[in-house]
């Protein structure tokens, strides 16, 4: 497997290494190191699919053999056949199926991650929490319900500038779902999904102070269904007050607050907006399968820079890290993978979190 050191390290206009990978250096890697891995699940999904089609062929049949066998029975048979064949059915896929998933996450995420930096992690079965997604303040109740899985932590390092960014990131879904009574009556109705996507927590290397800035998509306003989610800060008797900042096409974009309207410029300032500006309008594409245009539903991204640190959820509504066995499994499988590790990596490097003029 190639090493940094075995590589040309790629550096910014200030001198930073970036740490992205680049899509050329996936393929080969992927060539040499999983490609064969992942053709044995290849093997075994169609194997599967063999058992599974017969099954779903031969569930009518089933279920008619059932119902002229027990018509004497039919107010018992009607409901309960269906149920017994669907879970006939449903046994079958959820086994194999699970079982192709854990396999591809003890082969191949853990070689994608290590290939991905030397200094990352994996937990499969771990995640952040429900409290780093109610730390970024973004909805008007808390999280009260929530899972995860995929943790992914470590640190990138520069030895050049002798920097250290750490880091950590995995899929989370988290809903409100309990009802808030006082004396016996309702005061707060539950608003269900909040999010469900992934979740970075990064270190800033620079001192907020006690300041807590947030950042937003200003489309969502538009919409009610988001509008009735999202903390408001309408009106002066708010701790957080929006932020007007100068570049025209930031703030068409996003709607800042922050507690501190000094700190929050500091924070934003003019590279840093034109790259929060590039790194949500990054499309990512395929390599042999067709790509598909990106919804703006599909990847709603929030901020929050609060206790030197800078936490990035995006609302995908997507379970990032599993196996579509329905499809074929192929290299863009893996380049799934391969992307949303790589999206934090182009987070660092677009805000140039390893700066040391950003050290504590």
């Amino acid at each position: 497997m190639l090493t940094k050191d075995m590589r040309e390290v790629k550096r910014n206009a200030y001198g930073l290494e970036l740490f992205a990978k680049e899509k050329t250096e996936f393929i080969a890697f992927y060539e040499e190191y999983l490609q064969k891995e992942l053709e044995r699940l290849e093997v075994q999904r169609k194997k599967f699919m063999k058992g599974l089609i017969p099954r779903i062929i031969a569930a009518p049949f089933v279920f008619f053999f059932i119902y002229y066998a027990f018509r004497d029975f039919t107010m018992f048979v009607i409901p309960a056949a269906p149920l017994a064949i669907t879970g006939w059915v449903g046994l079958y896929w959820v086994r194999h199926k699970k079982k192709l998933e854990s396999k591809a996450k003890k082969v191949i995420v853990p070689k994608l991650v290590k290939f991905m930096n030397s200094h990352f992690t994996y937990e499969p079965d771990g995640s952040l929490t429900i409290d780093d997604v109610n730390e970024m303040r973004i909805f008007k109740h808390k999280a009260d319900l929530g899972a995860g899985d995929d943790l992914i932590k470590g640190y990138v390092y520069d030895r050049a500038e002798d920097a250290k960014t750490y880091l950590s990131f995995s899929e989370i879904v988290v809903r409100n779902d309990y009802k808030k009574r006082q004396k016996g009556k309702v005061i707060q109705k539950p608003l269900g999904m909040l999010v469900a996507g992934l979740l970075f927590k990064v270190e800033f290397n620079k001192d907020f102070g006690r300041s807590f800035t947030m950042i937003k998509p200003r489309w969502l306003m538009k919409k009610r269904k988001y509008r009735k989610k999202l903390k408001q800060f309408d009106d002066e008797r708010h701790i957080m007050q929006e932020v007007l900042l100068e570049n025209p096409m930031f703030m068409k974009k996003f709607v800042v607050h922050s507690t501190d309207q000094i700190e929050a410029r500091v924070i934003l300032q003019t590279d840093t907006m034109e790259n929060l500006l590039e790194f949500v309008s990054y499309v990512p594409d395929t390599i042999k399968r067709k790509q598909t245009k990106r919804k703006k539903e599909r990847f709603i991204p929030y901020f929050a820079f609060y206790n030197n640190l800078v936490y990035v959820l995006i609302h995908t509504r997507s379970n990032h890290f599993i196996l579509n066995i329905m499809k074929e499994l192929d290299i863009d499988t893996v380049y799934d993978y391969f992307k949303d590790i790589n999206l934090v990596l182009r987070f660092i490097d677009d805000l140039n979190l390893n700066l040391k003029l950003y050290k504590k």
